[in-house]
């Protein structure tokens, strides 16, 4: 399912699911700062856990992962020298069986060295996998930006978020979403919150507003206009203008 929150005062809850063969639960990859208390859920610790988000790639995955790891340190827009670097990097993700042996480019090979130079992004990606990533159970990702650092936690949130199969759920998706997570919405599996519209890149922007599914709370007003724009109500009606006072509490 796909829902968006947006505002300052969004309460994210994960939602239980019915797969079959198996008991009603919540299952999905919650990313946040902190695990809250998730009955049966896995942690997932980076200072703890490994594992290969290379391991099994397909064509896709490693297309997303080639999209997202140039979000990380952005070289310009979808100019030929960003397109041929992010080609590069996919068919050096595609050849390798682990990051620390992706073979590729001065560009490629600086970009990974780049991402390998952190001690923990090196242990969780290189080190012997101890975790897995079932889709049908819950994983919450404690990914605290305070104690990684914002260059180490969104590395590893992109990862995990490429890497997933299921449902994802990302309360911070305005210091997390990319352009590349508009396959999360098509394929109908993110959860995901903003304190603002504005946070996120203009086509992940658009679609995102293309959610059925809205809840605002503490929304700024531009927003709350948007929102009610996107809900069919005409401005200048009382439905609009009740609509946008409810969603800016």
């Amino acid at each position: 399912m796909n829902k968006l929150y947006v505002g300052f005062s969004k309460e994210i809850e994960v939602p239980e699911m019915e797969l079959p063969g198996y008991s009603v639960r919540r299952r999905g990859l919650l990313i946040d700062d902190e695990a809250p208390q998730i009955p049966r859920a896995r942690i997932f610790d980076p200072l703890k856990h490994s594992f290969n988000p290379l391991a099994h790639l397909d064509y896709k995955e490693a297309r997303q992962i080639a999209e997202v790891l140039y979000t990380v340190s952005p070289q310009g827009e979808n100019t030929l020298t960003v397109r041929n670097g992010k080609r590069a990097l996919l068919r050096a993700l595609l050849d390798a069986k682990r990051l620390d042996k992706v073979k590729g480019d001065e560009e490629v090979g600086a970009m990974i060295d780049d991402i390998l130079m952190s001690p923990v992004l090196k242990r969780v990606f290189c080190g012997k996998p101890n975790f897995s990533f079932e889709p049908r159970s819950m994983i919450v990702a404690r990914l605290n930006r305070a104690e990684l650092g914002d260059f180490d936690a969104l590395v590893l949130a992109l990862l995990l978020m490429a890497h997933y199969k299921g449902q994802v759920v990302v309360p911070d998706f305005g210091f997390y979403g990319r352009e590349a997570h508009v396959s999360l919405i098509r394929e109908n599996r993110l959860i995901a919150g903003v304190n603002t519209l504005a946070e996120l890149p203009v086509k992940l922007r658009q679609v995102a507003l293309l959610i059925k599914d809205k809840e605002a709370a503490g929304a700024t007003a531009e927003d709350a206009e948007t929102l009610a724009i996107y809900a069919r109500h005409a401005p200048g009606t009382v439905g609009f203008r009740d609509f946008v006072s409810e969603a800016m509490v």
